[in-house]
């Protein structure tokens, strides 16, 4: 078994996919975000979670992030560092849809803002997992063959 896993941390081809799926995924939810904090904003203040004086800021910091990681991981710049920053994002998104779902939230995610509507549920936290089984490839594979740094 940890045959097979070396295999796949060690395949450059496979770590280039993880990292153009995580990276443009994050990319385009960023632009969107940052497009539109307000609304992203009134997203995150519908999770029932954050008190009310740091949902601006909140909306405002998570955007950037999520753009700015996504463009680093995505052209391999900092990948170890930027993977970690997106797992810990995409853990923190999925605990706060399973909060929702556990208060009965009948909300849309926020995950795309204006791009898409997504209610919380199960088939958001799968999407998620999935996207955190890639970062962690990402997070653990030492292949740096399409990296720029």
């Amino acid at each position: 078994m940890n045959l097979f896993f070396q295999k796949i941390l060690n395949n450059s081809y496979l770590i280039l996919i993880a990292r153009i799926i995580v990276g443009l995924m994050f990319i385009i939810v960023g632009v969107a975000k940052v497009a539109n904090g307000a609304e992203f904003a009134e997203e995150i203040r519908n999770y029932q979670i954050l008190p009310e004086f740091i949902l601006n800021i909140s909306a405002i910091s998570v955007a950037w992030i999520e753009l700015i990681a996504g463009i680093l991981i995505l052209f391999g710049i900092e990948t170890k560092a930027n993977a970690l920053i997106i797992l810990s994002m995409l853990i923190i998104f999925t605990t706060a849809v399973g909060i929702a779902m556990i208060k009965g939230l009948n909300i849309n995610c926020g995950c795309y803002s204006q791009i898409a509507s997504q209610k919380v549920g199960f088939p958001k936290i799968f999407e998620n997992l999935g996207l955190i089984i890639l970062t962690f490839i990402i997070l653990f594979s030492n292949n740096k063959k399409f990296n720029l740094s």
